[in-house]
């Protein structure tokens, strides 16, 4: 397979929709474009994807039960090394300051796969999964929700049915999620992070204003939720958390915490978490899971894994190691073949220092494998040949539609081990090869069509 030319994938349903009704809908794109992006965190032009991804309604099923089959297999292989959260720390070589809310105590089991979102692309068609987000502070929820539903209303609206649904909604399944923890109908604060905000909110009243279908959902599950700034959140005598004059029962955790600036807020939040007296949705003990040395892990067991599971994960996850002493032989391997491997921060996210092997001077790329190996914080993963989407967008400058196959990365949410929307990203045109909503890729969102 050619790498700088792969496959236009199968898996997307537009190409064999009737080319009177394609025309009509990106007709309507043309002219709607930017009210189904209005308010979508990470859309801001100038490039419009002018439609939405379409998947068969089997195909997304398979997708989420293959999603969670992965989470189950990771949440295995920690508990092979690890019964509680400090000791999953421990193997993981995190230092305190990377996971300053972890309750050290907490068992694992799988109440960790409350909540995920992995990074799936295909190669030939087979979903194969470069990371898996299992935790609370997965992106995307709000805007693949408005993408989705904004399309399918405007086709709705002017074009005869092609028999499309919207997906369910991701927003109200982390809701759900949140209340069936709790007796009573809880108030829940969303604080408004400071790391990775994306394009398009540039004032605190913009960002609140963009939790509204967060908040409208919430209401809908019977809970209070609503965002606010760090500043307002603090501890009683007792370590209950508070908001001004409220006190809050969770915290819908949608950051980082090693990654926000210090402040008091940040601290009442880590106080009243480490001593149970706030619910995080989710523990900071999901964020290790997040980890990629799990996938790591997840190789080095495979020969003692059932066959069946073998089979899986030779099918669906990219071959990966630690970039260590121990696999030297894999490192010499892509000092000598860079096109075949990619370098990636075990612990990082966003994109964040990714290094793709074959786009690396050769001295960068031997630079980099050393100071991995040397910090052993790093893992090769088997670089993905993967299919390429067939996409058009509308340039916002000249108002012309454009079409041309990019990258694209599918993320399927998962909760309650059950999936509820894909938040899809892709490149635009001129962009790169690292597909990221945080490095300027387009944001987008699936309908589904009849199986």
């Amino acid at each position: 397979m050619d790498l700088m030319n792969p496959p236009h994938t199968g898996m997307d349903l537009w190409s064999s929709l009737p080319p009177t009704w394609r025309r009509g809908a990106l007709e309507l794109a043309t002219a709607h474009a930017a009210d189904v992006f209005c308010g979508v965190a990470g859309a801001a032009g100038p490039w419009w994807p002018a439609r939405p991804v379409v998947l068969r309604d089997a195909f997304y099923q398979e997708l989420g039960e293959l999603a969670d089959r992965l989470g189950e297999l990771i949440l295995r292989t920690c508990m092979r090394r690890a019964r509680t959260a400090g000791e999953l720390q421990h193997a993981l070589g995190l230092p305190d300051r990377e996971v300053p809310m972890l309750r050290r105590d907490e068992p694992l089991g799988e109440h960790l796969l409350a909540a995920s979102r992995p990074d799936v692309v295909l190669a030939s068609g087979t979903p194969k999964f470069l990371e898996v987000n299992i935790e609370g502070a997965v992106g995307g929820t709000a805007q693949a929700d408005l993408v989705s539903g904004r399309f399918l209303d405007l086709y709705e609206q002017e074009l005869p049915t092609q028999g499309f649904t919207a997906p369910p909604s991701a927003v109200d399944a982390r809701f759900a999620q949140i209340r069936a923890q709790f007796d009573h109908d809880p108030t829940v604060a969303i604080p408004l992070y400071q790391y990775g905000i994306l394009a398009g909110a540039t004032t605190e009243d913009e960002r609140i204003e963009r939790h509204r279908p967060m908040i409208e959902s919430a209401r809908r599950q019977g809970v209070t939720a609503f965002p606010c700034p760090w500043r307002d959140l603090y501890n009683d005598g007792e370590y209950r958390l508070f908001a001004k004059d409220r006190q809050v029962d969770a915290v819908l955790r949608l950051f980082v915490t090693s990654s926000e600036p210090p402040c008091d807020g940040l601290t009442a939040v880590i106080e009243s978490a480490r001593r149970g007296m706030v619910h995080l949705h989710t523990s900071e003990a999901t964020w290790l899971l997040s980890n990629k040395t799990v996938l790591a892990w997840l190789w080095d067991d495979i020969d003692a894994l059932p066959h069946t599971d073998q089979q899986f994960v030779r099918e669906h996850v990219p071959f990966t190691v630690m970039a260590s002493l121990e696999h030297e032989g894999i490192v010499a391997e892509a000092i000598a073949d860079p096109s075949r491997w990619v370098l990636k921060p075990a612990h990082g996210h966003g994109g964040a220092g990714v290094l793709l092997g074959h786009t690396q001077q050769a001295e960068t790329w031997r630079a980099a494998l050393k100071t991995a190996v040397d910090t052993k914080d790093h893992v090769l993963q088997e670089l993905v040949q993967a299919d390429q989407l067939e996409m058009t967008f509308l340039d916002d400058r000249t108002r012309q539609l454009h079409s041309q196959p990019v990258p694209f990365v599918l993320g399927p949410f998962i909760f309650d081990r059950r999936i509820s929307n894909v938040f899809v990203r892709h490149g635009a045109p001129g962009g790169g090869l690292i597909v990221n909503a945080q490095q300027g890729a387009a944001v987008n969102s699936v309908l589904l069509a009849p199986s």
